[in-house]
């Protein structure tokens, strides 16, 4: 999937139906997962391996997701809103009292963005505005993202330098 320059609609808002997941960094040298078989590799190599799958299997969804929906990542003029579930541990009084409230913890921001991105993009750098991101907590079994196309507000540039 590509950036597109067409017409998308102001105001429309897309929601796809998975639940959110932070970028996984990986090095080279986690090559090395993929070729010892499962069963010779330590628990914390094989975990390293179902992470780092998990986080493939969650790109590959994601952008057949927004393929079948039709949605393009537009260059300009977009928000982005993360709804991630309460924690089955919490009690069920907590979980009512998060609904709906900001997620103010793990995982960052810029992971979840970096990881959307990484799914529906080869190169990011085309992006020259977002309107907002945000991300808060829902009392459900999964999460889901939002896309809002919005017209752009850009600052005016003044056109000499301001001086302090």
């Amino acid at each position: 999937m590509e950036f597109t320059n067409r017409k998308q609609v102001i105001g429309k808002t897309i929601r796809l139906n998975i639940t959110p997941q932070t970028n996984v960094r990986t090095t080279q040298g986690d090559r090395i997962y993929f070729r010892i078989p499962r069963d010779k590799l330590r628990p914390a190599g094989l975990k390293r391996l179902l992470r780092i799958e998990k986080y493939n299997q969650y790109k590959i969804d994601l952008l057949a997701i927004c393929k079948s929906k039709g949605f393009t990542l537009p260059s300009q003029g977009l928000c982005i809103r993360f709804y991630i579930p309460v924690p089955k541990s919490w009690s069920e009084k907590k979980k009512k009292l998060y609904h709906g409230t900001l997620h103010q913890s793990q995982p960052d921001i810029d992971n979840l963005v970096k990881a959307t991105f990484d799914s529906l993009v080869r190169e990011d750098k085309y992006v020259g505005h977002i309107g907002s991101i945000s991300k808060q907590w829902v009392h459900f079994e999964s999460g889901w993202i939002e896309f809002e196309i919005i017209e752009p507000i850009l600052p005016e540039v003044p056109l000499k330098k301001p001086t302090d």
